[in-house]
């Protein structure tokens, strides 16, 4: 059962379970906190323990392409090709969204300003390596996402 209580002018929203780390979160209204905390404890029925989250609220999208390549773009054979694109994509104002803010939305926006600027088959390239990143963050990283929001 969630804790909702008023802290310091916002409501406060807590959630408690055996195995998983207590998780708390600030809401503007009571309405807000007790959501939260439902689908929580809903996510946590269902499929266990809910990952924390926190570092999706902290880690921007450039943070993970700055990296990716760093790490995983030099082992590749296209290396210098793939290394100018990741610069194009961390120019662009995606790069600064938080990985928890990150939607489809963002991403369709974001191809569509690339197809009004470049060739489609560099659109499709740089979509290949958002996508590609996201998947190496979630798999080998420990990056809880729900999903690869590129596909």
């Amino acid at each position: 059962m969630a804790t909702i209580r008023k802290l310091r002018g916002r409501w406060q929203a807590q959630v408690r379970r055996r195995g998983m780390k207590p998780r708390a979160k600030s809401f503007d209204s009571k309405v807000e906190a007790e959501k939260w905390a439902r689908d929580l404890e809903t996510q946590v029925d269902r499929f266990g323990a809910a990952p924390d989250t926190k570092i999706l609220e902290s880690t921007t999208l450039g943070a993970l392409l700055e990296r990716y390549q760093r790490e995983i773009t030099p082992k590749k054979r296209g290396a210098v090709q793939e290394d100018q694109r990741i610069d194009v994509l961390r120019r662009h104002d995606l790069s600064h969204r938080t990985l928890i803010g990150l939607s489809q939305q963002d991403i369709a926006t974001f191809r569509d300003e690339r197809l009004a600027s470049v060739a489609p088959s560099t659109a499709v390239r740089e979509m290949a390596i958002l996508s590609h990143v996201l998947e190496v963050a979630t798999r080998d990283w420990g990056m809880p996402l729900a999903k690869n929001v590129v596909k």
